[in-house]
């Protein structure tokens, strides 16, 4: 019986060691943006929340079971990681040029994030895999 507890804590270890990669990537990348953006004070929580908000969401969706439940699930979370990122470059390196409403620019872009996060759970299980 010790060896199914020697196996379960290497899963927990290996999956928060994965998410440190993943966290420390996805910081790495988006840091850009929010150095860019702090310099013109624009800088906001919806920008640095956005990944959190729409794993959140994602989280929420898949417990009470919307869209496709199967090992796609897996994909998604990468997925909206890529996603909140070309968003967050999106709004502070092209929309915010054209638009001075700064703050309103990172709503917009939160709540693209939250309607792609539900067009994602809709329509996976119909992408090529």
């Amino acid at each position: 019986m010790r060896i199914i507890g020697v196996f379960s804590e290497v899963l927990v270890i290996d999956g928060l060691l994965i998410f440190g990669l993943i966290l420390f990537i996805y910081v790495g990348v988006a840091s850009l943006a929010w150095v860019n953006a702090k310099r013109r004070n624009a800088l906001y929580w919806s920008d640095i929340c956005l990944p959190i908000v729409l794993l959140l969401v994602w989280t929420g969706l898949v417990s009470v079971g919307y869209g496709h439940q199967s090992l796609s699930h897996l994909i998604e979370i990468p997925i909206l990681l890529m996603v909140s990122i070309i968003f967050l470059y999106v709004r502070v390196f092209i929309v915010d040029r054209y638009r001075e409403q700064f703050k309103q620019n990172s709503y917009i872009v939160l709540g693209l994030g939250v309607f792609f996060v539900l067009l994602l759970r809709t329509f996976m299980p119909f992408l090529a895999e």
